[in-house]
């Protein structure tokens, strides 16, 4: 088997390869004998049909067959002797006039591959930071959405005017140029008194309004609104008012600490120590992320070079995933959901394109620098995933045994090394207040 190599970009290789015609003989030889043994033809006993008849009735399919067979191997072999890693799936091409019995067997394969980097100037880059810190407000404001969460919606005594702030519960059924579009009747919604995104429940124009009375609203769409045929055009809502609602907000006491079963929290104080810490963890996690993301994208801007379109569209397709996992843990189907897929890819592809050449950047710095985890260095790490999850780490450690979820491992573990080495290695400021 002959075969060259050819570099079409930095990305992207060409594999030639020539089968010689002693070995398409011997695949086609051996797939007719296994043929053979298995095919049912009328007037011959089973492996008894000869060659000549099996032509007739499978040349095709065999054919078919070895050339897929032929093309494996060849691209196979090409891997194993000028390493060539594919990104994505190979696009074969076969010369013709194909597969034929006593002729060698000619095709060509495209592939992706990464880019061979050599990484320069990734010491003394200049990063800053904001570095973590706590503030009372922090505190405060995480114990107002704690309070938010644990409130109620009760029913408004003493009156039946709406007023600013108010939740009320309406009737509205809309209209677009006239006719009626999907969702816009509905019965016994909560929605509030208050200034704010119209299409996101706020309804300022209730003020005043008695219960049991209507009124009439509009409403501009937006040229971004989700639902693609109301966009540009406005919208008109009839809206009965049923019932006007206030939010009861718990007192903040002993009591509502107690109440939240937080381990070790028995009073107000403790809470707002334990709130403390974790906004503190929070933020020494936020500035980390921020150094690292600076770090990588200062190397970046020293470093200049292509990467594989696949390897774009497979992170897209990642971070289309994760988005997808977080709206089903909220209850919400993302395939039923009106998204423009195609333009959301595109708003993506930026994103996908910067985390892309920043792991291929630090893989290249690893190589150069010759930083490899040790055995210890993934312990740690199943060690702090079983912490943060608040599982035993022998729960952890069944679910890394296969290759790539092991790969997985080494690689993030690796990944924060470099940018450790990174970090080492910069010159860090505290960003201006």
């Amino acid at each position: 088997m002959k075969i060259q190599v050819e570099t079409i970009s930095p990305v992207e290789k060409k594999v030639l390869v020539e089968v010689d015609a002693e070995r398409v003989g011997k695949e086609l030889d051996r797939a007719y004998a296994a043929l053979g043994r298995r095919a049912k033809l009328r007037g011959f006993r089973p492996g008894k049909a000869p060659r000549q008849v099996l032509e007739k009735h499978f040349r095709d399919e065999v054919e078919r067959d070895v050339a897929e067979r032929l093309v494996e191997a060849g691209f196979g072999e090409a891997v194993a002797a000028h390493g060539v890693e594919a990104v994505a799936p190979p696009q074969a091409d076969i010369a013709e006039p194909g597969l034929q019995p006593l002729a060698p067997f000619k095709f060509s394969v495209r592939v992706q591959v990464k880019p061979k980097l050599s990484p320069k100037d990734y010491k003394g880059l200049e990063v800053s930071r904001r570095p973590a810190a706590v503030t009372d407000e922090m505190v405060e404001k995480e114990l107002t959405a704690l309070r938010d969460a644990l409130s109620r919606l009760q029913p408004v005594e003493g009156r039946d005017v709406a007023q600013e702030g108010d939740y009320a519960v309406v009737d509205h059924e809309g209209t677009a140029d006239g006719q009626p579009f999907e969702g816009a009747k509905a019965e016994g919604v909560t929605v509030r008194v208050a200034a704010g995104d119209f299409f996101a429940g706020f309804f300022p124009q209730l003020a005043g309004l008695r219960v049991g009375a209507s009124t009439t609203v509009e409403q501009a769409v937006p040229a971004d609104f989700r639902a693609e045929a109301l966009r540009g055009k406005t919208v008109r809502f009839s809206v009965t008012l049923k019932a006007l609602q206030t939010r009861e907000v718990p007192a903040l006491d002993d009591a509502f600490a107690r109440g939240l079963g937080v381990p070790g929290v028995e009073s107000l104080e403790q809470l707002q120590a334990d709130l403390r810490g974790k906004i503190e963890a929070r933020e020494k996690q936020r500035e980390r992320s921020e150094v690292n993301d600076g770090l990588v994208k200062a190397a970046l801007a020293r470093n200049d070079f292509e990467v594989p379109p696949a390897l774009v569209e497979r992170a897209i397709d990642s971070m289309l995933e994760g988005a997808a996992q977080r709206f089903r843990r909220q209850g919400m189907d993302m395939r039923e959901m009106d998204l423009d897929l195609a333009r959301l890819r595109g708003d993506l592809r930026e994103q996908a394109l910067l985390q892309v050449r920043g792991a291929l950047l630090l893989e290249a710095v690893a190589e150069a620098e010759k930083i490899v985890p040790g055995e210890a260095d993934l312990e740690a790490e199943i060690t702090r995933i079983a912490e943060e999850n608040g599982v035993p780490a022998e729960k952890i450690r069944p679910q890394l045994r296969g290759a790539e979820s092991r790969a997985a491992l080494e690689n993030r573990v690796r990944e924060d090394q470099v940018l450790a080495f990174l970090a080492a290695h910069a010159k860090i400021a505290d960003a201006p207040a």
